[in-house]
């Protein structure tokens, strides 16, 4: 157990020294260019590539109506915008989405009518 004694030690609370390796996880959310979407996935934009075959949640929000889904990373392509900006165009495959998520994405799909889709977090 860490002392607040220590000389030069100027934090307020009590910490614990870790001997070893100690793993965690840190989660991030960030919104994402949505590209196109149906039943079996999305194909969204990123600023940063995603690891081919990792599976991350993806949260759904359209018409104050918010769904999470598991989606596995398939693909990602690299490509240049106009302004020389590296970014990423990520290919997502739902994995046993529910009912209730699909029916969002129906929705969703039958409203834009062929204009830009909103943004999916992931």
């Amino acid at each position: 157990m860490a002392s607040h004694e220590r000389l030069g030690d100027r934090r307020s609370d009590l910490r614990f020294e870790i001997i070893g390796q100690l793993w965690g996880s840190l989660e991030t959310v960030e919104p994402l260019p949505l590209r196109n979407v149906g039943r079996g996935g999305a194909l969204v934009e990123s600023r940063l590539p995603l690891a081919a075959d990792t599976v991350h949640g993806v949260r759904l929000a359209y018409n104050a109506r918010t769904s999470t889904i598991q989606a596995k990373v398939r693909h990602v392509t690299p490509i240049v915008n106009p302004s020389g900006i590296e970014r990423y165009l990520i290919g997502l495959e739902f994995l046993s989405p529910e009912e209730t998520a699909l029916e969002q994405i129906d929705h969703l799909v039958a409203a834009s009518g062929g204009r830009p889709a909103p943004s999916l977090g992931a």
